[in-house]
């Protein structure tokens, strides 16, 4: 008997590279619904998982114009939090030759210390799922006044709205909501890759060197204010 993922595995090797998209998507607004029903009782009606399906293609087709005419950007520099918070910088790099995604990232405060690493495996969404890893190892390092910056303005503002989120990192933007309900002050905003440098030189350099899809997890830690 065939499994789900063998079954997966089959469906996306014999279907048609246009087709590929539409099918991760459409298990990304599955499980998302699930979700939704399993923690808040919510049921999505099949119009509703539909219509994301149908947004996040026209989300994705406005996205991949963009990339073809880039702004010019203008020197940004790393700034240090407020005393007493720590800032939570992420970045995500995906080589679709090598077929590998890699996240990173780097949690600091006003002085920055470096305290360690560790790497993880992973196949999600690289950008979403690094917001909220880089939440949760913030949260069991005991930080309760956080701001995280990251260099997709798109995750950052599909974090901030209140209206129904229908992207394709709305599972984890989620997730990323309910956890920033644990901390004392959790702030999001966006941030240029040029004041993004250390959470981004993580990424860059994993996927130089073609290691195996991993998260690249620095924490940066000093003693908390009194």
């Amino acid at each position: 008997m065939v499994n789900f993922n063998e079954w997966l595995s089959w469906l996306l090797e014999n279907s048609e590279k246009n087709r590929k998209g539409l099918i991760v998507v459409s298990i990304w607004a599955i499980w998302f619904s699930r979700n939704k029903f399993v923690h808040e009782r919510n049921v999505q009606s099949l119009e509703e998982i539909v219509t994301f399906i149908r947004s996040f293609g026209l989300e994705y087709r406005s996205s991949a114009e963009s990339l073809k005419h880039p702004q010019p950007r203008s020197m940004v520099k790393w700034s240090p939090p407020p005393q007493g918070y720590f800032k939570i910088n992420v970045d995500a790099g995906l080589s679709v030759a090598n077929n590998r995604a890699v996240l990173g990232f780097i949690i600091r405060n006003a002085e920055g210390f470096i305290m360690g690493h560790n790497l993880v495996h992973s196949m999600v969404i690289a950008e979403a799922i690094a917001v909220l890893d880089g939440l949760q190892f913030a949260l069991d390092m005991g930080f309760s006044k956080v701001i995280l910056e990251s260099d997709s303005r798109l995750v950052v503002n599909n974090i901030q709205k209140s209206s129904e989120d229908y992207s394709e990192s709305r599972p984890f933007t989620w997730d990323v909501k309910n956890l920033a309900r644990k901390f004392l002050c959790c702030r999001f905003q966006f941030v240029a890759r040029e004041g993004n440098g250390a959470a981004h030189a993580l990424v860059v350099e994993d996927v130089g060197f073609g290691r195996s899809l991993q998260f690249i997890l620095l924490g940066v830690v000093d003693s908390h204010s009194a």
